[in-house]
């Protein structure tokens, strides 16, 4: 069972992915936090294997909090859960030491399909981003997919 930590700054955007994650047992949710600061200290004491993190969020955002995880509980993945839709913050959540990067206004469908990319050590990023561009960022980055 992968077990998630789900960070959203919005209280029914956290409450609707923890909906649709319970709706798969190979899923749980193992907490829940509405910034930066809170997902990093719930890492690091509830050691889930993937955060859902939102990149923007009041306080410490998504890529702060990213880069302090991966420096806190390294084997943690992070797949980013955003409506920015540009390569360059993509990139950016790459550097931070994000595994995924997905857009919010895909399905539940696409979710699972991320949750399941970073699960298993690949590097997912959301249809539709430049495949050709993103293969070229991930090669550059060093990452291994």
């Amino acid at each position: 069972m992968q077990r998630v930590l789900v960070v959203e700054d919005r209280a029914v955007i956290r409450k609707g992915t923890q909906s649709i994650l319970g709706a798969w047992p190979e899923w749980q949710v193992s907490g829940e936090a509405a910034n930066g600061e809170e997902a990093v200290l719930l890492t690091n004491d509830l050691k889930p294997d993937i955060v859902l993190m939102d990149i923007s969020m009041p306080g410490m955002g998504g890529l702060q909090a990213t880069r302090a995880i991966r420096k806190v509980c390294p084997d943690a993945k992070v797949l980013m859960l955003t409506s920015l839709d540009s390569l360059e913050c993509v990139e950016t959540a790459l550097h931070a030491g994000a595994r995924g990067y997905l857009l919010k206004s895909h399905t539940e469908g696409e979710l699972m399909c991320a949750l399941n990319v970073v699960a298993g050590n690949g590097i997912y990023a959301s249809p539709g981003l430049d495949p050709d561009r993103l293969n070229r960022m991930v090669l550059q980055l060093g990452l291994i997919v």
